[in-house]
């Protein structure tokens, strides 16, 4: 049994140090401004169904990441009161900016996927950037790591067997 476990961990380490973000990236990503107000964040979430979006300054560099939880964050804050920023109008309507978390990872194309999931895990991200260089290239969501993670685990249980 120790020896299937061994045998388990290894394998599951090689096969996720060998998946890169270019693997499981979607590539095709929609951005949204930090200036652009939170229901426009809300209509593109849905529309797209998806759960979070980079965001981009004026210069069109990515700045950050907005979620579908960041969105509930500034729900609540609102109908509490809380949601204050620079405008007066911005009580009632904020932007991006205000509810948006800063880029502080930055995640390749060649990144490992055991890496991706430990930044994902350790620092509580549900949208990933992946860059190629300063280019945003593609995107990757907890649903597409959960996919590929699972599917690898079922696969090597079914090789055991």
């Amino acid at each position: 049994m120790k020896k299937d476990k061994q045998f388990f961990l290894k394998e599951l380490s090689a096969r996720l140090g060998a998946i890169k973000a270019k693997d499981i990236m979607t590539p095709e990503v929609a951005t949204i401004p930090e200036d652009a107000p939170l229901a426009e964040v809300a209509k593109v979430l849905m529309r797209r169904r998806i759960s979070g979006l980079p965001v981009t300054n004026r210069q069109n560099k990515v700045v950050g990441v907005v979620t579908a939880k960041d969105l509930f964050i500034v729900m609540d804050m609102i109908e509490s009161g809380e949601a204050i920023e620079d405008a007066a109008s911005a009580l009632f309507d904020p932007t991006v900016r205000f509810a948006m978390s800063k880029l502080t990872e930055r995640v390749t194309k060649n990144t490992p996927l055991d890496e991706v999931i430990a930044l994902v895990k350790y620092h509580n991200l549900y949208t990933v950037p992946v860059f190629e260089g300063a280019r945003l290239a593609g995107v990757i969501g907890r649903r597409d790591i959960f996919k590929v993670f699972y599917t690898t685990v079922s696969d090597i249980v079914r090789a055991q067997r």
